[in-house]
Formats: C-alpha cells, structure tokens, sequence
C-alpha cells in the first residue's frame, strides 16, 4: 500500500501516488459516478490526455462495468459528435473547462446525453444542470467498512466477456470504427506480458504515449498489476524525466520513438549503469 504507484506534475509542482491512495481515489469516484447513474454497461466517453486522473476515471468505470469511450483532447468536434452517437454515450467525461466549452454547442445538442463531468475545473454544479466538476464529486473522503466491501463486490461482479471499452479509429481514411474490448482481452496482456519483459515491483516506466492509446493503456495496467511505479511525461520534459526518474521501461511507437531517438541515447549514455527496457 505504501509503495509508490504513480508520479506526475501539475502546477509546477511534483506529485507521488501511493497504491494506497490511488485505491481511494478509485473508490471515491466509483462511488460518485454510481450516485450518478453510471452503472454496468454504462457508455461513457472519456475526453482527456495524460494524468493522473485519466487512469483514477478509467480504473473507477472498470469497478462498475461500465464502457469507456477514449479519445485525445484533440478530437475534432464533428468526429467527436458523430462517436458519442454512434456508441450511444450517456455520458461524458472532459479534461478542462476549456475543452468542456470548446465543445459545449455540441454537447448541449446531444438528446442521450444525461451528465456531463469535468475533470480539472473549479467546484461548478448549479440547480438543475447537469455539469459537474470532480471538486463537486469528492467533497467527502470519508470511506465506510461496508462501502469499502460494497466497491470489491462490485468489482468481483465483473464478468471476463462483459465489454471493457470502445475504441474508435481515427477516421482518417472514413469514418471512424469502434472496436469493442472486453475484460477478458485485456487480462490475457496483463497475465501474459510481464513474464516476458521480466517486469517487476522494482521497475519504473515513463510514460509519453496517450494514455487512451490502448498500447499506452495497456502498459499503465502491467505497471498496476505488477505494483511498478509509473511516471507520467511529456515530449518536453522527456530527455530530462529519463535522467531524473531513470526509468527502467518505456512503452512507445516507433514515430514517437524516431523522434526521441536522440534524446534517449544522450540519457542512457548519462545512466549507462541503470537497466534500461524499450518495447
């Protein structure tokens, strides 16, 4: 419980995660996305890029059975529109305020959708409106014995052929289509990969792909369930993360790696003695 599970920036500031509290946080939002009537085969889309609460939200709709559908910050409105319809979301989850109004025209118009939440926003919900920050969300921190069994058992309840998520393609050869994963695709990857990149609690990955890139995604559940400690980044900041947090793995495609190539040879070169894994 104490280890660390995650480290990320905000503000200019450093952040670490406990499995501990990131076992909370779940818990929390979990608790609050059902006291919104997000439950089992609940569709909802999730529109964010890399932090620390795309995992907390993606990990809190897996509790639940629910069915994420991810997509970047950049997702033009017209494809954005055209996937929430398409899948039948019922919801929506929107990194900031400023990508929440961007969109906003859009998403008023959807006659399915029931609420929309925040991830990054000041404390916003007003009488019958039904827009909600996670500030709005996790006010109460408080967790009961009986809460604390209810979340496992729900949990527990998630069957390995029930649909995990949805995943669009980009569309940019037509129109986008969605591929439907279950819990048990993924759990093959998670019992089936660390053996083969000898992956454990000692290890440290840096993460710079999306996170709901499934590679990326998929990586950011071995690194869970192998209790490692994953550190999240950026194309800015990465030549200086990988001296600074010396990760031992990193997950990327070979157009991000060509253009990182550089930077990730002076680093190793500056830690040649730190056991280094790229796949």
């Amino acid at each position: 419980p104490e280890r660390t599970a995650f480290v990320y920036r905000a503000a200019g500031e450093e952040f670490s995660v406990t499995f501990e509290k990131f076992f909370d946080d779940v818990l929390l939002l979990a608790r609050a996305f059902r006291e919104k009537k997000i439950g089992k085969d609940s569709k909802v889309m999730i529109l964010s890029d890399n932090r620390y609460g795309w995992i907390v939200t993606d990990m809190a709709l897996m509790s639940l059975g629910a069915i994420s559908v991810p997509r970047g910050s950049d997702t033009p409105t017209q494809e954005l529109e055209y996937i929430m319809s398409h899948s039948g979301c019922e919801f929506v989850l929107v990194e900031t305020e400023k990508l929440f109004e961007e969109h906003r025209e859009m998403i008023d118009a959807l006659p399915h959708l029931k609420v929309t939440f925040i991830i990054q926003s000041e404390s916003r919900h007003k009488l019958l409106e039904p827009v909600y920050a996670y500030q709005d969300l996790l006010k109460n921190r408080i967790i009961t014995p009986a809460e604390l069994d209810e979340f496992i058992a729900q949990g527990m309840a998630v069957q390995p052929q029930d649909s995990l998520t949805l995943i669009y393609t980009s569309g940019t050869t037509g129109t986008p289509k969605g591929v439907v994963l279950t819990h048990a695709n993924l759990l093959h990857q998670i019992e089936t990969l660390p053996s083969l990149i000898a992956l454990s609690e000692e290890d440290r990955w840096l993460s710079i792909l999306p996170s709901w890139h499934i590679f990326e995604r998929t990586a950011e559940f071995l690194s869970i369930a192998a209790g490692s400690c994953l550190v999240y980044s950026g194309v800015k900041t990465f030549a200086e993360d990988l001296e600074n947090y010396s990760p031992t793995v990193v997950a990327t495609v070979p157009r991000v790696w060509e253009s990182l190539y550089a930077k990730v040879n002076l680093a190793l070169e500056k830690q040649s003695k730190k056991k280094a894994g790229i796949f």
